[in-house]
């Protein structure tokens, strides 16, 4: 019998960005209340014309006018390090001061009816997750990777053979905030679901 020992995968920390192809704000199921500001950039084209048989990407005039004085923005970073279970999201704009300065004279520049108050970035916020919501996290992240919603800053970019080997269990709905009876983890749902069936639910 052989006694060789599994090896423990273990995924090295690694930073994200959130730079959206729309430039959309990025809201994680796994970690609570965590929202991320994507990166903004007025030359990235964010929505195309479904009337054009080529499907030409345009961008509307009101909001290229204001996206057009702004310079680039950097969007909001998530470090991970699944082996202390712990997380930190940073925003670039509040090492940045002089960024900041662009960002409100560009905004104030335009002709909106209201100016804006001092830029700055969002405080440091970091927390501690269980191994179950660490594993969910992580393939979040994956599944963000692959579809271009956020790009990799630092570290090794993780990968899903590796995220499988992660102690925990999936949950099933990681961004619930209300109680519901469902099951906690993605691998009771089959059993749930037959016993709704049983009950005639």
């Amino acid at each position: 019998m052989s006694t060789q020992v599994k090896e423990e995968i273990i995924i090295s920390p690694f930073t994200i960005e959130a730079d959206h192809p729309r430039s959309s704000d990025l809201l994680l199921q796994a970690i609570p209340n965590c929202r991320l500001r994507s990166a903004i950039k007025a030359s990235r084209t964010t929505i195309r014309n479904p009337q054009s048989p080529t499907n030409e990407p345009v961008i509307p005039k009101d909001q290229a006018r204001h996206l057009g004085s702004l310079p680039v923005i950097p969007g909001m970073r998530l470090s991970v390090d699944p082996a202390n279970l712990t997380y930190e999201i940073t925003d670039p704009l509040c090492d940045n001061p002089e960024l900041c300065d662009r960002i409100e004279s560009a905004l104030n520049s335009d002709d909106r009816p209201l100016s804006i108050d001092k830029i700055k970035g969002v405080p440091v916020q970091k927390g501690e997750l269980d191994v179950h919501r660490m594993k969910t996290l992580c393939r979040e992240i994956v599944w963000l990777l692959k579809d271009k919603h956020v790009k990799m800053a630092k570290g090794p970019q993780p990968d899903m053979d590796d995220v499988e080997e992660l102690p925990g269990k999936y949950l099933l709905n990681p961004g619930s905030r209300v109680p519901n009876n469902q099951p906690v983890y993605e691998e009771d749902m089959p059993q749930y679901v037959d016993n709704l069936k049983k009950s005639g639910g």
